[in-house]
């Protein structure tokens, strides 16, 4: 509160010089200089670190620094004396790989480099981050802004908690700073070797920074509130978010976004990341999260991975989140909306951090889980033709093509068809879809009702075959106005609902199960209704 006192003279003190001034210039700066440390001191009094605007890459608009100006130009005055006369390193190791540091600068950028720090907390609100000055060096950031002699809110603490947690336990090094490293960035450094030790208490805690940091200490109020919430154990962190990433799925999008997904995610998730390689695959990380008890796992990766992981989640009480970064991403669409198609990290991680669930059905293909289409036909030959090297290059273009190649050759097949373990039917088809679920852009998928997570049923959708490529054409037409309205239903297209199917033929079938070539002489799909839980998207 002390320092609160000295902003609110200031205010008044430039109020009464601006009364006293007949100069209309004088005139304007005092009453400047008022309007700024008015509003500063009402920030101190009701702690609102927002007033200085910061964001979370630790940029702060120009047009705050200029209303603020008086105010930034004495804190970085006192700043500067205070280091002149600080014997004090500016960075000191507290901790394996985690650091405690005042204000970090454009010449603390060597040291660094030497140390391979590359993640920085910022708990000040005031000053800009290092990551907004102009250097070639990018660092991974997370700001929690907090005013000077306060203490951080307990959402952000964890969530700083969880941040730092997350970044150490891949190997990274981690800097925590404030403006001269003795208050906020020491309360955060403290909560965080609480959060790590529980045999630990507070004074342990600061006695074993101030052993290395001479300079570190809270003041009363920043001691109380630790000891507060530390007796109250809230500094635990919780039970690990498993996060399986695939690096290669849609030419590289994890290396792109992953700071990004760890920064939200973190706010209220504690990430144990894991990678798969061409040794190691998602359905053996899926099946180390399940032996270490894991509660949670995100999987990041195209719809081919997310199966690989799902198919060890089902029937289990584990949640499922999805991060889509494959080419199609089907499910997401249906989970989290089509604003995946738009912004996939961002709808994913607001369905993530919403925390609401769904049961929905998965169905067993031939023994593979299948959470979203089998294919035979047009779907088969679509898929086949989008390879790898396309997808990556053209995106969806790849299925199109694919697609019109599908339509134009006049493939047919002779299968029969048994449902729910009724009389077989022969059937001469062009084109046959089975979808536990799918969106209305999986065309081939929409002959009746709409596929829906939890609708208890399977869908077939067959075109019964045709020698007309103009009748091929005018059928998928129908098929995708019926997709757009709901109570208009393709009259082309057949369609039929069933929880058990089974289909054979004379010679081997060559059909695609979600995104993935298969070959058999029978196909047998079994709805298993309710069975993986997954996050999705809040209403």
């Amino acid at each position: 509160m002390f320092i609160t006192k000295y902003y609110v003279l200031a205010a008044f003190l430039s109020f009464a010089l601006a009364c006293i001034f007949d100069l209309l210039l004088l005139k304007i700066l005092f009453i400047w200089l008022t309007i700024s440390f008015a509003l500063v001191s009402i920030a101190y009094l009701f702690d609102i670190h927002s007033i200085f605007r910061k964001n979370s890459d630790g940029k702060i608009a120009w047009w705050i620094r200029w209303a603020f100006i008086p105010f930034l130009q004495g804190v970085r005055a006192y700043n500067y004396w205070a280091r002149k006369h600080d014997s004090t390193p500016p960075i000191q190791k507290i901790t394996d790989n985690l650091y405690l540091s005042r204000r970090l600068l454009s010449s603390d950028l060597e040291y660094l480099k030497s140390q391979n720090i590359d993640c920085i907390v910022d708990t000040t609100a005031e000053f800009a981050g290092l990551e907004s000055a102009m250097t070639d060096k990018h660092f991974d950031y997370l700001t929690i802004p907090v005013l000077d002699h306060k203490a951080p809110s307990l959402h952000k603490l964890r969530h700083a908690l969880n941040w730092i947690d997350t970044q150490l336990s891949q190997s990274r090094s981690v800097v925590v700073h404030c403006a001269l490293g003795r208050g906020r960035s020491v309360f955060v450094m403290a909560a965080y070797l609480l959060s790590q030790d529980s045999s630990l208490n507070v004074d342990q805690a600061l006695a074993k920074i101030h052993s290395i940091r001479q300079s570190a200490n809270l003041n009363k109020k920043q001691r109380k509130i630790l000891t507060a919430i530390s007796k109250q154990k809230k500094l635990q962190l919780s039970e690990h978010t498993w996060m399986i990433a695939n690096p290669v799925a849609g030419g590289g999008k994890w290396q792109q976004h992953q700071q990004q997904l760890i920064r939200e995610l973190t706010t209220k998730h504690r990430l144990k990341i894991k990678q798969t390689t061409p040794e190691i695959s998602a359905t053996t990380l899926a099946k180390e999260a399940k032996q270490a008890s894991a509660n949670k796992i995100i999987v990041c990766g195209g719809d081919g991975t997310v199966t690989e992981v799902a198919n060890q989640l089902t029937n289990t009480d584990i949640t499922l989140g999805i991060v889509p970064f494959g080419t199609a991403n089907a499910l997401c669409h249906v989970l989290y909306g089509l604003e995946t198609k738009f912004s996939p990290v961002k709808s994913a991680c607001q369905a993530i951090l919403g925390e609401q669930t769904q049961q929905i059905d998965t169905a067993k293909c031939n023994d593979h889980l299948m959470l979203l289409v089998m294919g035979i036909g047009f779907e088969q030959k679509m898929i086949e033709s989008a390879s790898r090297e396309t997808k990556n290059k053209h995106g969806q273009v790849a299925y199109l093509t694919g697609f019109f190649n599908a339509i134009v050759s006049d493939d047919k097949q002779t299968l029969s068809l048994i449902t729910d373990n009724g009389e077989p039917q022969e059937m001469h088809v062009q084109s046959l879809c089975v979808a536990n679920i799918a969106p209305f852009s999986t065309l081939l998928a929409q002959g009746g009702k709409r596929p829906q997570p939890n609708d208890g049923k399977l869908h077939i959708t067959y075109l019964k075959d045709t020698d007309s490529l103009t009748e091929r054409v005018l059928a998928l037409s129908d098929l995708t106005i019926s997709s757009l309205n709901e109570t208009q239903k393709a009259t082309q297209f057949q369609y039929i609902d069933a929880e058990d199917i089974q289909i054979s033929a004379d010679k081997a079938i060559q059909y695609v199960l979600d995104g993935e070539h298969y070959s058999a002489k029978k196909v047998h799909i079994k709805l298993q209704p309710a069975s993986l839980k997954v996050y999705t998207k809040k209403v």
